[in-house]
């Protein structure tokens, strides 16, 4: 971000959750095995014996089922180690982040709007792809000083509170592996480069449910983050603007912020 101040991303992002609407009837058909398939292998369950094991399924209609994904190149075999793994269409569906999470977008705009509107300041959704972040959409700043993102693109984990909230939903396991491979920079003099210091924060901000940060990414900026959960990666709802126009509202905003976030979840829930 900047004040205007002016992919891995596959199917494996899913992180060991199904991507299969709720529903107390479970799933059967081509589809629904193509499916249940293809989350096999996000999961790193290559073998036709372990997926089969995995799905409930025979072995033959395992082999069948990857033999027509491996045809629409959405899986592809080893032949050395006699393992499947997803295809290159996969990466090709899901290389756009913008279009990829474009019902996720749909589902938060509303809210977005509305905290435009109580907050005057930047509204902002970002994803956690890898180790990095991604701006899906913003709502900028009816003020003429304002703090926005610059152009949309990939960044680093640095600092800042949507950056934390974003760290914050991250299991236990997976948030050490990243931990093990972020360097964090030194933005501002307020930037938390102390790593045992981020994961005490991080525990308070999952108890919470919000994070604020002051001038950690900008000098002057002041950030409210809530998370927006049960997606498929994790996302952040965030609310940006000068520090001493915002500072005198941070518990109104804050209260607003975590409330949009909750009806986003509430939204998606069904879907994910």
């Amino acid at each position: 971000m900047g004040i205007v101040f002016g992919v891995r991303l596959t199917i494996m992002a899913i992180t060991n959750r199904s991507i299969i609407p709720n529903s107390d009837k479970k799933p059967t058909g081509s589809i629904a095995h193509a499916t249940n398939v293809l989350i096999c292998l996000s999961n790193d369950i290559n073998t036709i014996t372990d997926i089969a094991r995995e799905c409930n399924l025979g072995k033959s209609s395992v082999h069948r089922v990857l033999k027509l994904l491996a045809e629409q190149y959405l899986v592809v075999r080893d032949n050395i180690n006699r393992r499947y793994y997803l295809g290159p269409l996969i990466n090709k569906l899901a290389s756009n982040p913008a279009t990829a999470h474009e019902y996720l977008v749909i589902c938060a705009n509303e809210e977005m709007k509305q905290l435009s509107d109580i907050s005057e300041e930047t509204v902002a959704l970002d994803i956690m792809i890898g180790i990095q972040y991604y701006s899906l959409h913003e709502i900028r700043s009816r003020h003429d000083l304002k703090v926005t993102q610059e152009s949309r693109r990939m960044r680093p984990l640095d600092a800042g509170a949507s950056v934390k909230v974003l760290l914050s939903q991250l299991s236990d396991e997976k948030l050490k592996v990243v931990m093990d491979n972020l360097d964090i920079t030194q933005v501002t003099q307020r930037t938390i480069t102390n790593k045992e210091l981020l994961l005490a924060q991080l525990k308070e901000i999952r108890q919470q449910g919000y994070s604020i940060s002051y001038g950690e990414q900008i000098f002057g900026a002041l950030c409210i983050s809530a998370p927006i959960k049960n997606y498929v990666l994790p996302v952040a709802l965030s609310v940006v603007g000068l520090e001493n126009r915002l500072q005198s509202r941070v518990k109104e905003v804050t209260q607003e912020l975590v409330a949009s976030a909750g009806c986003i979840t509430d939204r998606i829930s069904s879907i994910y």
